[in-house]
C-alpha cells in the first residue's frame, strides 16, 4: 500500500528499546466492586518505546530520516524485535511444521504465530495468535500434512500470505515456518537534542504496531 515503507526501523537501535504487548479488554464495574470482562481483541498488540542516546550521527539520521519519510505517524514500515522474530520458539531457525494454518477453500493461506501454547490454552478462546503481515524473505517454509513443500509456492512478502499450487484439499493440514517484522508507525514526535558535537539525545520514540497494514 502506499502507505507503508517496505524497509525496516534502523537494527543498530537496541539498547533503550523497550516493548510490551497489549490486549483490548473491555472492563464494566459494578457499584458493587464486580468485575465484568469482554475481550475485545484476541490478539496481542505490540508498542514499542526507544530512548536512546548516540554518538554515530550516521544512526540518529537513520531514524530522522525514515521519520520523514513516514511523513512521522502517517506510514508504517517494519520493526525487528529480537526477542521475537520467528515463529519457532520466538528466535529459533524457522521449521515448516511450527503454526498450522487456518483451512482454505482456494490455495491462499495466511501465515500466523501462536503465543503461550508450552501451557493450556482458555476454554472457549484458545491461544492467541498475531497475524504476519511481513514475513522476511526467503525463510518461509511450508508443509502438507507433514511433507515439506518443494515446488508450487509463493509468498507474498507484504501481506504475509502464501498460495499453494495445486490447491491443498480442504482436509488437507498446511503448516509454515517463517521469520518476520512487525509493522509499525512512529505514535510520537522525534526530539533531538544536542549533547555535545557529535552527541545527540534523541528523546524518547514511541512506536505502535500496525493491524492493517
Amino acid at each position: 500500500m502506499a502507505n507503508f515503507l517496505e524497509e525496516r526501523f534502523p537494527l543498530d537501535v537496541r539498547l533503550g528499546m523497550s516493548y510490551a504487548d497489549d490486549y483490548t479488554v473491555l472492563i464494566t464495574q459494578t457499584a458493587g466492586g464486580a468485575e465484568y470482562r469482554q475481550l475485545v481483541q484476541p490478539f496481542p498488540v505490540r508498542a514499542f518505546h526507544v530512548n536512546f542516546t548516540t554518538d554515530q550521527a550516521d544512526l540518529w539520521a537513520r531514524v530522522l530520516a525514515l521519520y520523514h519519510r513516514a511523513y512521522g505517524k502517517f506510514a508504517g514500515f517494519r520493526v525487528k524485535c529480537l526477542d521475537d522474530f520467528s515463529t519457532h520458539n520466538l528466535t529459533g531457525t524457522p521449521s515448516p511444521l511450527d503454526e498450522t494454518l487456518a483451512n482454505s477453500a482456494t490455495s491462499i493461506y495466511q501465515l500466523r504465530n501462536f503465543y503461550g501454547t508450552n501451557g493450556t490454552a482458555l476454554a472457549g478462546v484458545g491461544y492467541p495468535s498475531r497475524t504476519i503481515t511481513k514475513p522476511v524473505a526467503g525463510t518461509v517454509v511450508t508443509a502438507k500434512n507433514g511433507v515439506t513443500i518443494s515446488s508450487g509456492l509463493s509468498v507474498d512478502t507484504t501481506t504475509g500470505r502464501i498460495t499453494i499450487s495445486p490447491a491443498p484439499l480442504i482436509t488437507d493440514t498446511i503448516t509454515a515456518g517463517c521469520q518476520f517484522d512487525i509493522p509499525c508507525r512512529f505514535n510520537s514526535q522525534i526530539e533531538v537534542t544536542s549533547i555535545d558535537v557529535a552527541i545527540r539525545d534523541c528523546g524518547s520514540i514511541d512506536l505502535i504496531e500496525l493491524l492493517s497494514p
